[in-house]
């Protein structure tokens, strides 16, 4: 048959076509009559509970203005209390609040008190007698009630006995005065059902109604009829606060008939589909028959060619799967040459040449550059470190978005002038504020650390002129090998720390930032150890905070000094609660850093500042302890950190050692560790270590390797090396120096 393939083709369509189209032809019309009767009912449903919102709202907005007169008007406590010297202008001021509540709220429609003392009676148009009084019965039903608060049924109030025009249709706020004896008179406010009418009609349009009715059955407010239709009830909902029933429907029209018509109108579209489907259907096979004829054609020719060849007939489709499966093995084979993320990657092995957590030799350093497309080639390596000053205030100046804006306009300018100077520079944003910089120049050290000043300090008068913000700039000594990129990071690092004494918006050189070390450095690295204990929530931090303040009484700082001090406290302080978890940054942020503002700007002696700083921070470490201790893991991690502490000078003390003993996964204990003390586990190990190390170098006299096998290194030279990227010097000159001084 010519055409086989062509009707073969056509005719598997058709079944399957005719049945899918039949059902939903059918569902389509079952769902669209049920959908459109279920979705008016829910609609009206919901403006129901809307309108009973609307109601309670109003009603609860109004008693809590009563209450609130109540406790705090001294007119009404003085008319209750009798008259006591109360002038007629005191009783026209009470009329008066009640003419504007009145005016205020579309639903009040009158409101008077009632005095137990001499049974007087005040409206907002008249004083009388109770029994002068048109809503006298009302005012002693109530007296002789119980309850000191009453929402009343429908009822008729009228003021006058003799007025002329119909007594009004209220419900009635009542409450005893006081509010909790009620034992002086009552205050009653009126709610005019004919506002509630007006407001139900104009919410409820001209196709919808709602009915509503007291406690007792009677009609606080019903719909005109339209036409003299009947309507349809739709829902019924009960107020949970004032206990009225709210009855919603429809005038009975053609809203249900006109779903209906829909629906017919979707039966007729869903034939003209069937009938356009069927002809589309015909013409595509036909236009797509060709194609497919000529590949089993050769399919056919294929197999016979295969059969002439092998006794056995062939798979006329075993080329086809042939191609698929090579087409399937080659995607597989891209696909894993792209898991890794290359930023990532390329972040991470950024950290490990700054933090030198293990030894990158020469081949990784020219793979990992090559990978990124850096070059490999230096002569000396650099570090600059490039801070966004008061990092807080631009945070909350600009959003977001506008600050990654800023963010990428500081790295762009970084490598764009690093560019210009012929230096390659690897970037990176190391923390939130900081811009980490590695140059490689071809330059001698001492020429590449010039050349490096001169391109930070290019950055940072271009950042001063076109942005809204200024950066200070920390430079290390340049070195000539890669293992000691972690010792020209600390210098920038330690270099950038002393911004809050040498002043922001500058480029400070690690040589400048240790020259004349005296008094102030030692105030400022006692602010520093405080900053770093206080973030650690260890107690120790109040001993640091009272010797810094007993040198600062001693010194007798001038005013002007004493605000540097507490600079320096709210920088150092800032930038340990940066390495905190967000919830506490925020709090710091909000609260404890505008406090030490505050104080900064207003205080007028040093004992006052350091009580008042003292409560600030101790409030805050409170706040700190809280939100850690409700944390699940808080006592474990505190459990390995005192862990720490006392097996320091073991020399198997590691990561691996850590997780074995507590039973957890390495990645997942670091950053529990860093999330709840702000510090990476590894530096708080080597911190210990390295602070154990220098009370032995100042009391004992020890060889280092000594004191390295007694703080947990079995080797001087990765003691030594620790000691340096944790304190800028080697162990040796800082015994020389401590013996220095005192001599």
């Amino acid at each position: 048959m010519k055409n086989k393939w062509f009707y073969r083709l056509l005719f598997s369509y058709f079944p399957i076509f005719f049945s899918l189209t039949s059902v939903l032809i059918i569902m389509t019309f079952l769902l669209l009559s049920e959908l459109s009767q279920r979705e008016t009912v829910n609609s009206n449903q919901q403006f129901v509970r809307h309108i009973i919102q609307l109601f309670d709202h109003s009603l609860q907005e109004i008693d809590s203005a009563l209450i609130k007169e109540i406790e705090t008007d001294e007119r009404l406590r003085a008319f209750f209390h009798g008259d006591n010297g109360q002038s007629y202008f005191d009783k026209y001021e009470i009329s008066k609040k009640f003419t504007q509540m009145s005016t205020f709220d579309s639903f009040v429609d009158s409101v008077y008190l009632y005095r137990y003392s001499d049974q007087m009676v005040l409206s907002m148009n008249t004083f009388v007698p109770l029994d002068r009084f048109g809503d006298r019965e009302f005012v002693e039903s109530r007296v002789a009630a119980q309850t000191l608060y009453t929402l009343s049924n429908r009822r008729s109030y009228k003021e006058f006995h003799d007025q002329e025009r119909f007594p009004a249709a209220v419900v009635s706020i009542v409450r005893k005065y006081p509010l909790l004896q009620g034992g002086e008179g009552l205050i009653v406010v009126n709610i005019g059902l004919s506002k509630v009418d007006k407001l139900v009609a104009e919410m409820s349009g001209s196709s919808s109604y709602v009915v509503i009715k007291d406690g007792s059955g009677q009609l606080i407010s019903t719909p005109s009829r339209r036409n003299n239709s009947p309507g349809s009830q739709l829902s019924q909902v009960v107020s949970d606060y004032t206990g009225w029933q709210f009855t919603g429907g429809f005038y009975d029209d053609h809203t249900f008939r006109v779903a209906t018509v829909f629906s017919y109108i979707w039966v007729g579209v869903g034939l003209i589909v069937v009938i356009a489907g069927t002809i589309w259907m015909t013409y595509t096979t036909r236009r797509n028959y060709k194609p497919i004829q000529e590949i089993m054609n050769r399919i056919q020719l294929y197999s016979k060619h295969r059969s002439k060849l092998s006794k056995k007939g062939q798979d006329e489709f075993k080329f086809i799967e042939q191609a698929l499966d090579d087409l399937i093995e080659q995607s597989n084979t891209y696909e894993k040459m792209h898991v890794e993320d290359s930023v990532y990657r390329r972040k991470h092995f950024f950290f490990e040449l700054l933090e030198g957590y293990r030894l990158i030799d020469n081949h990784e350093w020219e793979k990992e550059l090559e990978r990124l497309k850096l070059p490999a080639s230096f002569h000396s390596l650099g570090v600059a470190v490039y801070e966004i000053d008061k990092y807080y205030e631009v945070s909350a100046k600009y959003s977001q978005r506008d600050l990654y804006l800023l963010k990428f306009v500081l790295n762009s300018v970084v490598k764009e002038v690093a560019e210009s100077c012929g230096v390659t520079v690897w970037t990176e944003w190391t923390a939130q504020h900081q811009l980490t910089g590695l140059y490689q120049s071809m330059e001698e050290t001492a020429a590449a650390e010039a050349q490096i000043k001169e391109m930070a300090e290019r950055v940072r008068a271009w950042v001063q002129a076109n942005l809204d913000y200024t950066v200070t700039v920390g430079v290390g000594g340049c070195v000539e090998q890669i293992a000691d990129i972690p010792v020209t990071d600390s210098d920038a690092i330690a270099a950038l720390a002393y911004k809050a004494s040498m002043g922001l918006n500058r480029v400070i050189l690690y040589q400048d930032a240790r020259v004349g070390e005296g008094k102030s450095y030692r105030d400022l690295q006692l602010i520093r150890d405080f900053a770093r204990v206080f973030r650690t929530g260890s107690e120790d931090w109040k001993l640091i905070y009272e010797q810094i303040f007993q040198q600062t009484r001693a010194n007798r700082q001038s005013r002007e000094e004493l605000v540097q001090l507490l600079n320096l406290f709210i920088d150092h302080l800032y930038r340990e609660m940066m390495e905190l978890s967000a919830d506490i940054q925020d709090v710091w942020k909000t609260d404890t850093m505008m406090q030490i503002n505050r104080l900064r700007d207003t205080f007028d002696l040093v004992e006052e500042t350091e009580v008042q700083l003292a409560s600030i921070l101790a409030a805050f470490a409170d706040q700190i302890r809280d939100m850690q201790q409700q944390r699940s893991h808080y006592t474990l991690i505190c459990q390995v950190r005192a862990y720490i502490d006392k097996e320091y000078a073991n020399s198997d003390l590691s990561l691996t050692h850590l997780c074995d003993l507590f039973g957890l996964n390495g990645k997942y204990v670091s950053r529990l560790f860093k999330e709840t003390f702000g510090e990476k586990m590894v530096d708080y190990m080597m911190r210990v270590r390295i602070e154990r190390s220098q009370r032995l170098l100042e009391e004992t006299s020890l060889s280092l390797q000594q004191i390295a096998n007694q703080v947990g290194y079995i080797h001087d030279i990765s003691y030594i090396r620790a000691f340096k990227k944790l304190i800028g010097t080697t162990p040796g000159d800082y015994r020389k120096q401590y013996e220095k001084s005192l001599s």
